[in-house]
């Protein structure tokens, strides 16, 4: 099999996160009014109050935490071709993600990334650096549509490699 090509792609805050956001905060809203409607002028239950709180505070934390919405570039090292040699050896990762953004301006080579939501043209993935830390990042199509291919390819080899490497060690 080749190796997918080398790509760089943009990552960061998806329009379709903020709708999603937006439809949860009026999904919420229309609870709350529906819930309070239902109790025809009878006394509001703590619950009630509990509720409208908890959803304001995390709206609140997502309007706060979307005021700087992580921005960065996820690459694709391929890997070398592999040399003929010893069939013994186990197969190599097919190539290396690297992760740049402000606070890793060199980059940094993850160590894990997990294809969480696939949309097709909206993918949801959780980054781990070597030191553990873990993060998400939106990829969408129509940040750099003519690198999607390029993208879709190496996440998949990515996913396929890592599903020969579980299958050899059980």
């Amino acid at each position: 099999m080749h190796s997918a090509p080398s790509v760089e792609y943009p990552a960061g805050r998806s329009a379709l996160q903020l709708r999603f956001e937006w439809g949860l905060a009026l999904a919420w809203i229309a609870t709350q009014l529906a819930w309070w409607l239902s109790l025809q002028g009878a006394a509001l239950p703590g619950a009630w109050w509990f509720s409208g709180l908890l959803g304001l505070l995390l709206g609140l934390a997502t309007h706060w935490r979307a005021r700087s919405p992580l921005q960065g570039r996820l690459r694709w090292d391929p890997a070398p071709p592999r040399v003929a040699g010893d069939p013994n050896l186990p197969d190599p990762l097919p190539g290396r993600w690297i992760w740049c953004s402000e606070a890793y301006r060199q980059g940094t080579e993850l160590a894990g990334l997990n294809w969480a939501i696939d949309l097709q043209h909206h993918v949801l993935l959780q980054l781990r650096n070597a030191a553990g830390l873990s993060w998400w990042v939106w990829l969408a199509r129509d940040s750099a549509p003519d690198d999607w291919p390029a993208l879709r390819v190496a996440l998949v080899a990515w996913r396929e490699a890592g599903r020969r490497a579980s299958r050899r060690s059980r």
